[in-house]
């Protein structure tokens, strides 16, 4: 007698039920509340907490001091004060009251021992304080052991007092300047050497060429040197002196400079390692000679303006830089034009720089678009150059395929030793 076990089928669930267990199951996954949250915050040390408020502008650090009475201290050590008082208006007097109480509150608040990592203000002063007041509170964060200082000021004009305190600070290593005007004679401090080593200057004015060479010269440990539209008011033409040709920032590492009217290029012949040029309008200042520069930028962006001699002025600049490894040559679209090619000049020089014949190992021309001289130039760079092992040109994008192919013949025909790149 046989006994037959017939299998039991798996029982089948309805839609409804798969759904009502999926939706239980969503249900049940662990939610974290928003005083886990605040715990685990919480449960960060003091380094890491002040770290992360220094990313904050200080009014809204300031506001972390509701959450418990642990973040007051914490608010008032860190190490950075971020003041951005720009976009406030008239109608927002009050407001902007408000934040000027902040800002000597906070100042005040803080421990005379404890130095400022970095102080960041930008304002208008005909909207908050009479300028006066804003350099009082300056000078106060200079005098805090304050190691880099950047202002975004609105015109205002500065007097000595400010421009001592940059002098003789003994902890500023970085200095960033915008929107504001150096009237006053730079004073001459004996016996003091500043520790600045990064300066940028954005839309500065200074009264006189002189009042800019001494402001600068005043730093003399400085290394890295960015100037975008440093001005004189009013405009003048400058004939520098003998004795001012022999002055430079020997420690000079890197210089970035573009604007309508740039630095007197003496002053930075001591540069060891880089220096970028970007040319909005035809340069007529002497170049002198750069012993220690490896690496040279030109940006020229003239916005069609008329320079017969660019080319004549960037081989002098070759001349001028014996050591020179690395050129980058930027000609902006805009520089594109019919009349550029008409009245440009050209001239092989009777030498051969130093540079092509023994140091020059890349050379990049970016923005390439075939007129007579840059085709002169760059032939005339692979013709010369002696170690030369790379040299690449970049077509500018609007050219059409066939131009292209008319340049690369052209340029192909040069004698040359390095590797050529037409891209």
């Amino acid at each position: 007698m046989s006994t037959k076990f017939s299998k039991k089928q798996p029982q089948r669930l309805s839609s409804s039920t798969l759904s009502s267990k999926k939706k239980k199951q969503r249900l049940s996954i662990p939610t974290r509340t928003g005083e886990e949250d605040d715990s685990r915050v919480s449960s960060l040390p003091d380094s890491i907490l002040c770290n992360i408020l220094s990313f904050l502008p200080t009014k809204e650090a300031v506001a972390t001091t509701i959450l418990s009475k642990r973040w007051k201290p914490l608010c008032l050590s860190v190490s950075t004060l971020d003041f951005n008082l720009y976009n406030l208006s008239r109608r927002t007097m009050k407001t902007a009251a408000d934040l000027s109480r902040l800002v000597n509150s906070v100042m005040l608040s803080r421990h005379d021992t404890l130095p400022i990592q970095t102080f960041r203000l930008k304002c208008c002063p005909f909207r908050i304080w009479d300028a006066d007041d804003i350099i009082e509170l300056i000078i106060s964060a200079i005098q805090r052991r304050t190691q880099t200082l950047e202002l975004n000021m609105m015109f205002i004009d500065v007097h000595n007092n400010f421009v001592s305190s940059l002098f003789t600070c003994r902890t500023l290593t970085v200095l960033k300047l915008k929107n504001l005007t150096i009237r006053e004679d730079i004073p001459q401090i004996n016996n003091n050497i500043s520790p600045l080593k990064t300066l940028h200057l954005e839309t500065v004015f200074f009264v006189t060429h002189t009042h800019l060479i001494n402001f600068l010269l005043s730093f003399p440990l400085l290394e890295e040197l960015e100037a975008n539209d440093v001005l004189i008011t009013p405009p003048t033409i400058f004939v520098p002196k003998k004795a001012d040709k022999v002055k430079c920032l020997s420690n000079l590492v890197t210089a970035k400079l573009s604007g309508n009217e740039l630095i007197p290029l003496f002053l930075l012949s001591g540069a060891h390692t880089s220096l970028i040029i970007k040319l909005t309008r035809p340069c007529f200042v002497e170049v002198p000679v750069f012993y220690n520069l490896t690496q040279l930028e030109i940006f020229s962006d003239l916005k069609l303006q008329s320079w017969p001699k660019k080319w004549i002025w960037i081989l002098e600049m070759l001349q001028n830089t014996p050591k020179l490894q690395h050129l980058i040559i930027h000609e902006e679209i805009e520089n594109g034009n019919d009349h550029e090619e008409e009245y440009s000049w050209w001239e092989d020089p009777k030498i051969v720089p130093e540079c092509l014949s023994s140091h020059l190992k890349t050379c990049l021309f970016r923005n390439y678009r075939g007129n007579k001289c840059e085709l002169q130039f760059a032939e005339y760079v692979m013709r010369s150059s002696k170690v030369l092992i790379n040299m690449t040109i970049h077509c500018a994008c609007d050219i059409y395929l066939n131009a292209k192919f008319q340049m690369l013949q052209k340029l192909s025909l040069c004698p040359r030793d390095c590797k050529f790149v037409f891209e």
